[in-house]
């Protein structure tokens, strides 16, 4: 697994990223449809900050320290850093891990689905298993807008014959 070239963070800059994602910020496992991935689905994974528009220069900041990163401004005056995908969450995650306290269930959780992600590839019973951890991750985060659990994954694959019923 390639890492992605992040920006050597001091101790202190981990410190208060870890701080700032348990108040203000996330760690996502979202299950999403993929029609052209071998199983129909993908486990994508993130970490994201939220701010006040008015703000935006703070997530910039972090932006510019992490190395890594998009902005998006939505429709409801608030604008989102996100740091999206294994490569980039997997390395980001691991430097933040021993600092957080609220979300350090979420991170422990999303970095396990990523260092097992690659014994899926073929295997849609292992697949299923960390479906159920990214519905942890959803559970834990009170996540209200999820459409796809393991419960969808798993009929989506006894109907395809993947599984037996």
């Amino acid at each position: 697994m390639k890492e992605q070239n992040m920006n050597i963070l001091t101790q202190t800059q981990i410190a208060y990223l870890a701080g700032f994602i348990d108040g203000d910020g996330s760690i996502i496992a979202q299950i999403v449809k993929r029609s052209d991935y071998i199983l129909n689905y993908q486990i994508k994974v993130s970490v994201n900050f939220i701010q006040r528009k008015e703000r935006k220069h703070f997530l910039l900041q972090f932006k510019n320290e992490v190395g890594t990163g998009t902005l998006r401004d939505r429709n409801d005056g608030i604008t989102e850093l996100n740091i999206v995908g294994i490569n980039s969450v997997l390395p980001f995650l691991k430097q933040l891990q021993p600092f957080l306290r609220l979300k350090r269930k979420q991170a422990n959780l999303v970095i396990q689905i990523i260092e097992q992600l690659p014994l899926t590839k073929n295997d849609p019973q292992k697949f299923l298993d960390l479906c159920k951890l990214a519905d942890q991750v959803a559970n834990l985060n009170d996540s209200k807008n999820r459409s796809i659990s393991t419960d969808t994954v798993k009929m989506t694959f006894q109907d395809l014959g993947l599984i037996k019923k």
